[in-house]
């Protein structure tokens, strides 16, 4: 039976994160902007600076420094392989999700050509979007977007025979909107990709803070997450199926390493960053109980989605209580992540967020998040977007309180000074 080196417990999550200690205008801070970014854990704080208290160095040296290097890289890779069951010979790392996408972009469409398509959706954000659109618009591909039914906020999956076939060269697709917390079926997107020889594209970012992501039960080549959001710094990493390797040449410095997933990795890397993201894992592992990594990790994400889904129901009840609130959530047979997505009829997103920041330290975000397709469609930009809370495992109960009770009194006071 594994003995991590943290003891941890859902009880006790919230001293793992020093940033909770932090006070704004005389009040204790509360971190509603997971989908954002999340707190940093204390194993990740540890491992970043034991890396770059003890020597930094960049790899191919015959000395300590650089092997040790080699060995913080070698182990991230496996730590990132075990979060999302993916592939250690495939995972590399890069600035975030988004920096990672473009070259992957170029490297992907290297051989597309006109009469070829690639499917995209509207329910994602712009990174797992435009790279891909942008690529095909260079090389005159065609582009199909697998529509959003704007009632239930999923995709239409009446779409996958008639966009999915023999042309299509790349489906991709989003595990979870950051938008509006919508966690999508893509098993029978994938199945389909594959069937008609397509390469199929997950973007994973927001799926990896809450739930227990499974690449190869999934059958996806590729899946890309951001460390930031799941408890690290800021940091990129994908997996890639390594039997897939040989069929894509990404650009690259000539003297670069031609052996992968090293190949992937354009200059020098984050190690500092990579060294915490074993940290971030050794803490979910932490949580969790099981005889491998991967078992405690899934037993991990069990416990986190029992807590935050129990935050989140209180916080959608609560909030549809309220007069002039339109929430932008599944429905709850629905899968979705506890991110909760509104609007306030008569005011600004904007002016709700500063209100709870300044006056009650409560940290969430507004704006399109960069799922702006969703947010046209939806229509909330007369609002400034969405107002967004989103839950992480160390966001507590009382705090979902203190936010009900902020918001209330947001509304009246603003409503009332339109009035006057």
């Amino acid at each position: 039976m594994h003995n991590p080196t943290i003891q941890v417990t859902m009880a006790n999550i919230r001293d793992q994160f020093p940033s909770l200690k932090r006070t704004y205008n005389g009040r204790q801070v509360v971190y509603f902007d997971g989908p954002g970014g999340t707190q940093m854990c204390q194993p990740a704080i540890t491992r970043m600076m034991n890396y770059i208290e003890n020597g930094m160095a960049n790899l191919d040296g015959l000395f300590a420094t650089s092997k040790e290097t080699e060995a913080i890289l070698t182990q991230a890779r496996d730590d990132i392989a075990s979060l999302i069951n993916g592939y250690k010979d495939g995972v590399f790392f890069g600035n975030n999700m988004t920096s990672l996408a473009y070259p992957i972009s170029r490297m992907l469409s290297r051989n597309w050509g006109a009469g070829d398509e690639i499917v995209v959706t509207e329910l994602d954000h712009s990174a797992n979007v435009d790279p891909w659109v942008q690529a095909a618009e260079e090389k005159g591909v065609k582009i199909q977007r697998i529509p959003v039914h704007t009632g239930s906020l999923t995709l239409d999956d009446s779409v996958i025979e008639t966009m999915i076939h023999s042309r299509t060269k790349a489906v991709f697709l989003g595990l979870a909107s950051n938008g509006v917390g919508t966690i999508n079926d893509v098993k029978p997107y994938i199945d389909a990709a594959k069937a008609a020889g397509a390469i199929t594209v997950i973007d994973a970012v927001q799926a990896i803070p809450h739930i227990a992501v499974d690449q190869q039960g999934l059958g996806a080549d590729l899946v890309l997450g951001s460390g930031y959001k799941v408890f690290g710094p800021h940091i990129g990493f994908a997996s890639m199926n390594p039997a897939l390797f040989s069929s894509y040449q990404p650009y690259k410095l000539i003297p670069a390493s031609n052996e992968y997933p090293s190949a992937m990795e354009t200059g020098t890397i984050n190690f500092e960053g990579i060294a915490a993201m074993s940290g971030a894992v050794e803490f979910i592992e932490s949580l969790g109980e099981g005889d491998s990594k991967r078992e405690r990790i899934v037993h991990a994400y069990e416990k986190f989605e029992q807590h935050e889904q129990e935050m989140a129901s209180f916080l959608k009840e609560e909030l549809s209580k309220i007069k002039g609130v339109n929430l932008y959530v599944p429905a709850s047979q629905t899968p979705s992540t506890p991110t909760i997505s509104f609007v306030v009829e008569g005011l600004l997103s904007s002016t709700i967020s500063k209100y709870l920041a300044d006056e009650h330290s409560i940290f969430a975000g507004h704006g399109n998040f960069y799922a702006h397709q969703l947010a046209q469609k939806l229509g909330v930009m007369k609002y400034d977007g969405w107002l967004r809370v989103g839950l992480s495992p160390y966001n507590t109960l009382e705090e979902c309180e203190r936010f009900i009770d902020a918001l209330k009194e947001c509304i009246t006071i603003h409503l009332l000074k339109q009035r006057q």
